[in-house]
C-alpha cells in the first residue's frame, strides 16, 4: 500500500495553539509529511499566520488579556493593523472549548517568514527528514479590499515569503478561492494548486477551474473509495480534510486517499503505519 501523506492541521491544533510556532514544531516532532497552515495579510502588508484575517473571539486574547465579543471580533480586522500591534494579541492562553487537550501557552500569531525559519532550524538541529508546507491563502470575494489584498497582490506577497526561503518545490497553496487559484496558476504556474472544497461533486467543482489542480481537496464527508479512484484516474491527487476519529481515518485509508488533514497528526500517523 501507498505511503499516505499525512498533514499537521494548523500544525498540532490538537494539542498546541492553532497556527502557533510550537504546534508547528510539535507537528514535526511527531513525524508529519506536511505543515498545514492558513495566511492573511496585515495591513504593513506581511505575510500573517492566520485562520482569520480577524482576532477570533473563541481563542484570542487583547494584548491586557481581555476577552474579545463574539459581535466586536471583526472589529479587529488584520488587514487594518499593522504587524506590530498583531503580535502583541494572545493566541494561547484562552482555552479553546473545542479542543480541551490543547496546551495553555501564551502564544501570537506568526509571520509565514518566522515559521519558515524556525521550522527548516529545527530539523537541522534535530535532523528530521525534511517537510512540505501546505499552506491555504484565505480567501472570500466578499472581503477583498476590506478583509485581505485583491488576489493579484494576495498572492505576490505570499509567493515572495516563498522565494525569498527558497522552499517554492515543497510546498502546496491551497484555496477555496477560485480566484485566488487562477491567480496562482498565472503568476506561478510551476507551484503545486490544492482545491478545496465544502460541498458539491467533484466533476462540477473543477470545471469551475480553468486547468486541472494537482490536488483535490474535498470535506472528509464527501470522499469515496469510487470519487478517489475516479479523481486518481485523471491524475489528480485527493488530501480530505480534517479527519480526527479513528474510525475516519481508517475509512480514509481503506478508501485509498493520497494525504489527510488532521488536527491529531500522531493518530493519523499510527493508523496509517499500520495500513502499510
Amino acid at each position: 500500500m501507498k505511503k499516505v501523506e499525512i498533514h499537521g492541521h494548523r500544525g498540532d491544533r490538537g494539542h498546541f495553539p492553532e497556527n502557533s510556532i510550537p504546534a508547528f514544531l510539535s507537528a514535526l516532532q511527531k513525524g508529519v509529511d506536511v505543515l498545514e497552515m492558513d495566511v492573511v495579510i496585515s495591513k504593513d502588508k506581511q505575510v500573517v499566520v492566520s485562520h482569520e484575517p480577524f482576532m477570533a473571539s473563541l481563542y484570542m486574547l487583547q494584548p491586557n488579556g481581555k476577552s474579545i465579543l463574539k459581535n466586536e471580533e471583526k472589529n479587529f480586522n488584520l488587514y487594518q493593523m499593522d504587524y506590530e500591534v498583531i503580535k502583541q494579541f494572545d493566541g494561547g492562553s484562552k482555552i479553546n472549548p473545542k479542543f480541551l487537550q490543547q496546551q495553555k501557552i501564551k502564544t501570537y500569531k506568526p509571520l509565514l517568514s518566522e515559521v519558515i525559519s524556525a521550522v527548516e532550524n529545527f530539523i537541522e538541529k534535530h535532523q528530521l527528514s525534511s517537510v512540505k508546507y501546505n499552506i491555504e491563502l484565505k480567501s472570500e470575494v466578499e472581503d477583498y479590499g476590506i478583509f485581505q489584498p485583491e488576489p493579484e497582490e494576495f498572492v505576490h506577497l505570499v509567493a515572495q515569503v516563498l522565494k525569498d526561503h527558497q522552499i517554492e518545490n515543497r510546498v502546496i497553496l491551497q484555496s477555496f478561492d477560485i480566484q485566488i487559484l487562477e491567480e496562482i496558476h498565472q503568476q506561478h504556474p510551476s507551484f503545486t494548486l490544492a482545491y478545496l472544497v465544502e460541498d458539491g461533486e467533484a466533476t462540477a467543482n473543477l470545471k469551475k477551474l480553468s486547468f486541472t489542480p494537482s490536488i483535490y481537496s474535498p470535506h472528509f464527508t464527501l470522499v469515496s473509495s469510487q470519487k478517489v479512484k475516479k479523481l486518481q484516474q485523471q491524475k489528480i491527487k485527493v488530501i480530505p480534510w480534517t479527519v480526527n476519529t479513528t474510525k475516519d481515518l481508517q475509512q480514509m485509508m481503506e478508501f485509498g486517499v493520497d494525504g489527510i488533514i488532521s488536527d491529531y497528526p500522531e493518530l493519523a500517523i499510527n493508523i496509517r503505519d499500520h495500513y502499510l
